[in-house]
């Protein structure tokens, strides 16, 4: 009877860690489609704003995006490129924006613009 008890109890153990690592992924997945709508949101918002040169508004769309992912090269190539009559607004800790791996080359063009629009070195 023992022996009967300790593998119910065994496949219970098991079956409640199933349960939990399957209602976890499903928590972790769902915010992970989240994030990715809002950036795909903010991304569309961006396009609106850097069109009708509503550039403040882009750069803060970018900067969101940055606080999402800052490792982003993409949103720090948006950031320099809605930087226009903003240098003041740059600030040093955007040297920390960019992929220094695969997107390197998008990362050193965004500092490009930026040093070239406002002579600052990031």
């Amino acid at each position: 009877m023992e022996r009967l008890l300790g593998k119910s109890t065994k496949w219970f153990r098991n079956l409640s860690s199933a349960i939990i690592c399957f209602i976890s992924f499903t928590v972790v997945a769902s915010d992970r489609a989240d994030v990715a709508t809002e950036y795909q949101l903010l991304s569309k918002q961006y396009e609106q704003y850097y069109v009708n040169s509503r550039f403040d508004d882009a750069m803060e769309v970018a900067l969101k995006q940055l606080n999402m992912d800052p490792s982003d090269s993409v949103a720090f190539l948006r950031l320099a490129l809605s930087i226009r009559g903003s240098c003041d607004q740059v600030k040093p800790y955007y040297s920390q924006y960019g992929s220094m791996d695969q997107f390197k080359d998008v990362t050193v063009l965004a500092r490009m613009i930026i040093r070239k629009e406002c002579g600052v070195d990031l």
